[in-house]
């Protein structure tokens, strides 16, 4: 199938391309078997994956790492050897922290979706505990604010924040709104909240959405870093 680009609409929609069913008893070398299989088949296709985007699991995560060999190393497979792996072009003064090999088969990446769905989820549970500082990340001030505050100020529901639908993207975009974080700043103890949001949203505005600029995606994404640092996020 192909689906050509057009400057009115750059962004083609997403196809199934292939299903499979497997179950949970599973290593991070089949994932990266797996992967190299699908590779080569498209390949004798005249098919040129280019990367792969997973969910957080970690077998799927040290998969990635053995693929693109970030601090991992799978000793039978040389993938940066083959002669159809892709070459970063580098400039000479990125090289001192850019950790990758220069070569890669293919790119890794986690579904930003599933990410954010992932933010959501801990923060809406019952058996987690977010702490940033000394302050609780707290489902409390969201339901205060649903039902004490205008829907028109912050135009969230209490659907937003029942876990039951765990793959509930929308209500991430809803949370993480700019009139939610503004709206809750009446409400006492909403800081840590607040800070946990504005986490949220900025890795929707790095990964998502398609209207953020390059330099915007780099900072977004570098803020979620160094929330995690100086804001002390903890989990128990």
């Amino acid at each position: 199938m192909v689906q050509p680009l057009f400057a009115s609409n750059p962004y083609s929609s997403p196809f199934l391309l292939a299903a499979y069913r497997l179950t949970n008893k599973f290593k991070a070398v089949d994932v990266l078997h797996r992967w190299l299989w699908i590779f080569e088949k498209s390949r004798e296709s005249n098919v040129r994956i280019v990367a792969y985007s997973t969910d957080c699991d970690a077998r799927y995560l040290l998969s990635m790492r053995l693929a693109t060999g970030f601090f991992a190393k799978y000793n039978n497979i040389a993938i940066c050897d083959r002669v159809d792996a892709l070459e970063i072009n580098l400039p000479q003064e990125w090289k001192a922290w850019f950790f990758m090999p220069i070569r890669q088969i293919f790119f890794c990446f986690q579904d930003p979706v599933h990410l954010c769905t992932k933010l959501r989820n801990r923060m809406l549970s019952d058996t987690s505990f977010l702490l940033i500082g000394k302050e609780e990340v707290s489902i409390e001030v969201l339901m205060e604010l649903i039902e004490n505050k205008s829907k028109i100020a912050h135009d969230l529901v209490k659907t937003d924040i029942n876990l039951n639908d765990r793959q509930n993207f929308t209500s991430c975009l809803n949370l993480s709104d700019d009139d939610v974080l503004v709206t809750l700043e009446d409400i006492e103890g909403s800081q840590a909240t607040r800070i946990y949001l504005r986490l949220l949203r900025n890795i929707a505005l790095a990964y998502v959405e398609h209207n953020t600029s390059t330099i915007d995606h780099i900072y977004h994404s570098w803020f979620g870093v160094f929330c995690d640092v100086h804001g002390k996020l903890g989990y128990m």
